[in-house]
């Protein structure tokens, strides 16, 4: 085989582990989030087990914050297949081995089906009474006027907070499908020198990648990358890292700011095709 397709090969492998790891931090920060939003609720419910059939087995204990899936391997001696079940403590390693997706769908239909997802704690669970979807009491008809509404702050921060957690996920992509689609207009004006502070200095390059004077060590293995930056000092990232340390509207804002500022003749407002 040709070493320029090897070569391409090479950079394309390296590229998927990066969106691989990218992924999965991703994934293990969204589930750790619902869990740390749901804390006492999950306390309250105890031990629910998600998931138990042929492929999967997944417990959830909020208690002890573990989880218990299942290892299903042939042993060589009798060549027989056995179950060995495993205690994982990491969130990471939990959105590893199941689709994030997956897991909050399990926890959908346990509430749909308590009976068979609800792992009794104590020999109260086993005559705890099922009241039917859709018909749920008020319980927090009874209590003091001022817990009513406390409850309620609680549950509007708790929205508030996922909502802004939503939108801050969909600026980071769009900072990264800027970044992708404006790779080939970039080849033709070259990099743009976004903030330039004596301690916070931002470059977008000419190849759609970013440099930034902040330290990455803090951030997770691959945020920055072995590329040569342009500016001695600065930090080669990409996009979903430079969405983490920087707002991707300011960012955006910056870019608009440096077109204007480099070409003042050029009337922005106009479209070409």
């Amino acid at each position: 085989m040709s070493a320029p397709r090897l070569t391409a090969l090479r950079e394309l492998s390296a590229e998927a582990e990066l969106e691989r790891r990218d992924f999965l931090y991703e994934a293990a920060e969204q589930l750790r989030r619902f869990l740390n939003a749901n804390r006492e609720r999950l306390r309250e419910i105890g031990p629910i087990k998600l998931v138990d059939d042929e492929q999967d087995y997944l417990v959830y204990d909020p208690i002890d914050e573990v989880w218990t899936t299942r290892l299903t391997y042939q042993d060589p001696a009798d060549n027989e297949w056995y179950d060995e079940e495993q205690r994982v403590e990491a969130v990471s390693e939990v959105a590893e081995l199941y689709n994030l997706a997956d897991i909050l769908a399990w926890f959908t239909e346990a509430a749909r089906d308590p009976t068979n997802h609800l792992v009794p704690a104590d020999e109260l669970a086993g005559h705890e009474e099922i009241t039917p979807e859709g018909e749920e009491e008020d319980w927090q008809a009874g209590l003091p006027p001022p817990q009513q509404e406390a409850i309620a702050a609680q549950r509007l921060w708790q929205l508030a907070d996922a909502y802004r957690t939503q939108i801050a996920d969909q600026q980071k992509q769009v900072l990264r499908e800027f970044a992708a689609n404006a790779e080939e207009v970039l080849a033709r004006t070259g990099d743009l020198l976004l903030l330039d502070e004596e301690n916070d200095v931002l470059l977008l390059r000419s190849d759609g990648r970013f440099e930034t004077s902040l330290d990455l060590s803090d951030l997770p293995a691959g945020a920055a990358l072995s590329h040569e930056p342009r500016r001695i000092g600065l930090t080669v990232t990409e996009a979903r890292t430079i969405a983490e340390v920087y707002d991707p509207t300011d960012v955006l804002q910056w870019v608009t700011d440096a077109l204007s500022e480099r070409y003042p003749h050029v009337d922005f407002s106009a479209v070409y095709e």
